[in-house]
């Protein structure tokens, strides 16, 4: 007989016993060897947080690898595969060659759940079937067999997916519910592994700060190119990157000159300078006029202020240090801190 693997992405944010009773159940029916949890990267799993409106609810890699650890601990034949930890993006076709060049000889299997329509038609497009199988399990039977048999391209795969159910107790077990209570998980024991519910233990709210991702809409003041002027020796610019741009020349007249031009005509005419200005001194001079800005503008220090203790980071800054790349969750914030460091002076 032919060897199976069972492969289950996902967050695991936090993982549940669900999670793990279904890649065991979906090994079961396979006959499966060895099984695999393959947990997303963390800047995946924040981007679709975010979305959710709970980006803060987002367990490091290091957390969510420990407690899929403890979980795994529990059954011999299941391990961990990290490989999609090192992508930005969700990679199940890496995934799936991956673990085939492993196991070269084995019938890989994906598990996931019966309402996961849209995967199966996301992985029919690249080719998924007949190389790998399917498992979908269900939480009581909601005839995605015969949804599948009606459609017009997966009808032809159906010999290629195996059905089954999550265990009895467990259709109101998820990680959505855990999150709720994050930080009480007592609350929710009965949805948890004892080593994962160990682990949530330790976690603390002050740990997980709410998020301004980028500075528009309500937030649009935090930004750099807000219209707002800043006095400088004498001078009133339009915005905080029009007085950076002219503090870049030594001559009054160039000065002048950008004080009394659009933002968006100065930053094309002269905006190559940003990109040269990485001196700390120079780093210096963008913090003051930061500062300036906030302090000849009480009206926007109340608004700071109102923006309590939620992490800044201007997710729009294309500049690596001073702004933040929401998609790779990376980048220095430098202006995303000063803002902040304002905040708590003022």
């Amino acid at each position: 007989m032919n060897q199976s693997v069972v492969v289950m992405g996902g967050s695991f944010n936090p993982p549940t016993l669900a999670h793990l009773k279904m890649l065991q159940r979906s090994m079961d029916l396979a006959e499966a060897e060895r099984g695999f949890f393959v947990p997303v990267s963390f800047p995946y799993l924040k981007r679709k947080m975010m979305k959710a409106g709970a980006g803060h609810l987002c367990l490091p890699d290091e957390t969510r690898l420990r407690m899929l650890k403890e979980m795994a601990a529990s059954d011999p034949r299941i391990g961990l595969d990290t490989g999609e930890m090192g992508s930005v993006f969700a990679d199940t076709r890496g995934t799936m060659e991956r673990v085939q060049n492993r196991f070269p000889g084995a019938r890989i299997f994906y598990a996931a759940g019966a309402d996961k329509l849209g995967i199966l038609e996301t992985f029919e497009k690249w080719g998924f079937f007949p190389g790998y199988g399917m498992i979908l399990v269900s939480r009581g039977g909601e005839g995605i067999r015969e949804t599948l048999m009606d459609h017009p391209r997966l009808s032809a795969h159906v010999s290629s997916i195996l059905f089954t159910e999550l265990p009895g107790g467990l259709e109101a077990v998820s990680s959505t519910r855990v999150r709720a209570h994050l930080f009480d998980p007592e609350a929710v024991a009965d949805c948890l592994h004892p080593g994962v519910l160990a682990l949530m233990r330790e976690l603390k709210r002050e740990d997980f700060p709410e998020e301004i991702p980028d500075f528009r809409g309500e937030y649009a003041f935090l930004s750099n190119d807000y219209p707002c002027a800043v006095t400088w020796d004498g001078l009133s610019f339009p915005c905080v990157t029009s007085a950076w741009i002219a503090l870049g020349f030594e001559e009054a007249e160039a000065r002048r000159r950008i004080s009394v031009m659009a933002p968006g005509k100065a930053k094309q005419k002269y905006g190559n300078m940003l990109s040269g200005r990485r001196d700390e001194a120079e780093k210096a001079v963008m913090e003051n006029v930061v500062r300036r800005k906030f302090l000849q503008h009480p009206e926007l220090v109340r608004k700071l202020r109102d923006t309590g203790n939620r992490v800044l980071m201007d997710g729009r800054m294309k500049d690596r240090e001073w702004g933040f790349n929401t998609v790779t969750w990376t980048g220095g914030n430098r202006l995303g801190k000063v803002l902040m460091e304002i905040r708590r002076e003022t």
